[in-house]
Order: C-alpha cells, then sequence, then structure tokens
C-alpha cells in the first residue's frame, strides 16, 4: 500500500513541479510582452531625434518599433506592398527601416559665353549661349545652359546613409544590464543634406 502511495506522491510531485515550470515560462514571457509594449508606446510618443555629429553631419536617432508579422500587416499596409514587390515575403523579415532626407544647395556661379558651330541647309552658322557649373565632389555637381531665354539644368546628388542599431541597456545607479530599447542611429554623409524623418522596426 505504501508503495502506491509513494508512486502518487511523486507523480503528483512530478505534476506540481512541471505546472510550477509552465506559469515560470508563461509568466516570463508575459513580462517580455508588457515591455516590448511598452516600448512601442514610447517609440510612437517619442518625436524623431534630429541632431548634428561633431563633425557636423545631419544625424537622428529613433528607437525602434518591435512589432509582430501580424501587426506589421495590419498597421504598415503600405510597407507590406512594396515588400512583395519585391518579391519578399513578410513572414521572413527581419527589420524595415525608413529615412527621408532633403538636400538644399545654394549654388553662386558665374555664367560663361560658349559658341556653338551648327549646319543647317549646308550652312555653318553661331549660335551663343550662357554656360554655368558648380560642383561640390563628391556631393553635388550643378551645370546648366541659358539659352533664348530658356534654362537647361542637370544636377547630380550623391549622399551615404550609415545606419548603426544598437541596444540601450538598463541602468540601476551605475550598473548597466540587460536591454531597455533598440535604438536606430542615422547619419548622412552629404553635407548638404539633412535628414527629416527615420523609422526602424523590427520584426519579433
Amino acid at each position: 500500500m505504501k508503495k502506491y502511495l509513494y508512486a502518487a506522491v511523486a507523480i503528483a510531485i512530478a505534476i506540481l513541479v512541471g505546472v510550477c515550470a509552465w506559469q515560470g515560462r508563461e509568466l516570463t514571457r508575459v513580462k517580455e510582452e508588457r515591455t516590448r509594449l511598452l516600448n512601442n508606446q514610447n517609440a510612437l510618443l517619442e518625436e524623431i531625434d534630429l541632431y548634428e555629429t561633431a563633425e557636423g553631419k545631419s544625424a537622428a536617432s529613433v528607437q525602434a518599433l518591435q512589432l509582430t508579422c501580424d501587426e506589421l500587416r495590419r498597421h504598415y499596409l503600405e510597407k507590406c506592398q512594396e515588400v512583395k514587390d519585391l518579391g519578399l515575403k513578410v513572414s521572413r523579415l527581419q527589420s524595415l527601416s525608413s529615412t527621408s532626407t532633403q538636400t538644399s544647395v545654394i549654388v553662386k556661379t558665374e555664367l560663361k559665353d560658349s559658341i556653338v558651330y551648327k549646319v543647317r541647309d549646308n550652312v555653318m552658322y553661331v549660335d551663343s549661349l550662357k554656360h554655368f557649373e558648380w560642383r561640390d565632389p563628391p556631393w553635388v555637381a550643378v551645370a546648366g545652359t541659358i539659352r533664348n531665354g530658356m534654362v537647361d539644368l542637370d544636377v547630380a546628388s550623391v549622399d551615404t546613409l550609415v545606419q548603426i542599431v544598437h541596444r540601450v541597456p538598463k541602468r540601476f545607479l551605475f550598473i548597466k544590464y540587460g536591454t531597455k530599447a533598440i535604438r536606430q542611429e542615422i547619419v548622412s554623409k552629404n553635407p548638404h543634406t539633412r535628414i527629416v524623418y527615420s523609422e526602424y522596426i523590427e520584426l519579433k
């Protein structure tokens, strides 16, 4: 009789341990989900931090949104469509990043007279026009001509955006631990460009 009693107690203890372990994992999952939702709320309410680096380059800092695939499909239809247009599946994404920039250049340069030789009806004649160029290599190049009151303009602008994603640790006094949030830093290398918007979405 005692043998069966011991077996029943052992089974009951094993079941109890299993239930406690499951509850512990579920509690951890609920805490992580609560932290994720709170971080997302902060990210949505937080304005993008626009600043300049020590070298005077435009930069931006934004907290990451951590979304599930279902949340991304519900709230970011346009981005999902862009992913599909690339022949990719939303379920396989790791992250999405969007950055808007504005390039503003003030051009001051001199007009130069140019002569163009043309042939019409086997007759050569001379046509004059105004030509101008302005460059700030390797970032911006402007060239154009003015003839008969019309302007023919060619503008080329090059930029490099450096993206840095990093974890922000939690703090207790002077001790750093864990992860409080994930942030993205964007730096524009073109001195004529200013970052006006940035967004970073990480898929869970």
